[in-house]
């Protein structure tokens, strides 16, 4: 029988540390602490496997991750779900058909998928693939810019760089106006209704169709506004209204609120009573008849063009609109501002202020100030003669 005492380290005769007691502890305690680390290996074995052995059944039919390469898809016009999934395959954004019909099935708002461009990535998890098709930031669409105060001829070069393309495509379909979709009262060609605004150019484009966009957006405009019977309440036929804003909106600045002064001007030039003369005399009408550009002035030998467009030579309003006009230029001729303005001058071409004046005095006074305004500066002087 052992007379050891596992709990004395020191002989009970000296009083002193026993060497075969403590080595007797510490072998004890290196075996407690061995057992436990291969419990504890061993338990990290098994886990390590399991974790690998769940992810590789996650991912047998599924990407795992945030993905790893652009990659642009396209979704085509009537695309079924099924369809979709085996595109997301072909393009390695999603690992299986399976997967993506699955996720696709359990979100309601698959079926909104539509059809185009699409930035996505290879090797994305199914969920974040559809998320990303739902996304409409993830489309990729090319948009087109007609900006307002441009004729139909400056447009083209716009309209050839945003669809690819030709100019011969462009001016060819703008000779056959009258397939284009204008109003049944347009005339004169499609100048002032190609409608200013920004558009989707749809894939492969064709010349017509796309002009197509924006007289369709005038014709959307043009309603809203319920333009035919605002112009009887003007006295002007609807195209009268649209030859007018045309040159509201080259002849205005950036404030909104002179367009329906410019308007009430025009207005009252008509009336023969206020304007015997019966001219509109507008410089933009004389550019757009010399066709220059740049300059806010006109010569004598310009203004004395004889040309159905120039309002210097012909009474009343030109023939034809001299541009497409704004939607703000259409609303400010069916709702012009009250007032007894017969002249109107920009007299800063940095602000736009215009001075609207009553008589030919306030028209002079007007003229010093847009040419004191001319002489401040070479950059001011540069602006008055056309060359910024």
């Amino acid at each position: 029988m052992s007379d050891r005492n596992p709990g004395r380290i020191k002989d009970p005769e000296t009083g002193k540390i026993d060497p075969k007691e403590v080595w007797y502890k510490v072998r004890s305690a290196f075996a407690v602490l061995l057992s436990v680390g291969v419990l504890m290996a061993g338990g990290w074995f098994v886990f390590d496997k399991a974790h690998s052995a769940w992810e590789a059944f996650q991912t047998s039919e599924d990407y795992a991750g945030v993905g790893v390469d652009p990659v642009v898809v396209t979704i085509p016009a009537g695309a079924t779900l099924s369809q979709i999934s085996d595109i997301l395959v072909e393009d390695k954004v999603v690992k299986t058909a399976k997967a993506f019909d699955k996720e696709a099935a359990a979100n309601s708002e698959s079926t909104k998928i539509q059809p185009g461009k699409y930035n996505l990535l290879t090797e994305l998890p199914a969920r974040t693939a559809l998320a990303m098709l739902l996304d409409k930031k993830n489309m990729v669409r090319n948009w087109m810019t007609l900006p307002e105060g441009k004729w139909v001829s400056q447009q083209v070069s716009t309209l050839s760089k945003a669809t690819g393309l030709p100019k011969k495509d462009f001016e060819a379909a703008i000779k056959d106006w009258k397939s284009l979709g204008l109003p049944k009262w347009a005339k004169n060609g499609l100048e002032g209704f190609l409608f200013p605004d920004t558009y989707e150019v749809p894939d492969k484009p064709k010349a017509a169709s796309v002009l197509k966009m924006a007289t369709k957006q005038f014709n959307s405009v043009a309603n809203d506004l319920d333009l035919v019977n605002g112009a009887k309440a003007v006295g002007l036929t609807p195209y009268e209204v649209v030859v007018m804003a045309s040159i509201i909106d080259k002849e205005a600045g950036p404030v909104d609120e002179d367009r329906a002064k410019i308007a009430r001007v025009f207005f009252n030039r008509l009336d023969p009573k206020l304007w015997p003369l019966g001219k509109l005399q507008s410089d933009a009408t004389v550019a757009y008849a010399n066709k220059t550009t740049g300059r806010v002035a006109t010569t004598d030998t310009e203004r004395a063009l004889k040309s159905p467009y120039n309002t210097y030579y012909v009474k009343g309003l030109p023939v034809g609109p001299i541009t497409s006009p704004s939607r703000k230029a259409l609303d400010a001729v069916l709702h012009p501002a009250d007032g007894k303005w017969l002249y109107f001058m920009v007299v800063n071409l940095d602000t736009g202020e215009t001075v609207f004046s009553n008589d030919r005095n306030g028209q002079k006074a007007a003229g010093q100030q847009y040419q004191a305004w001319c002489l401040a500066s070479q950059a001011n002087r540069d602006k008055c003669n056309g060359k910024k």
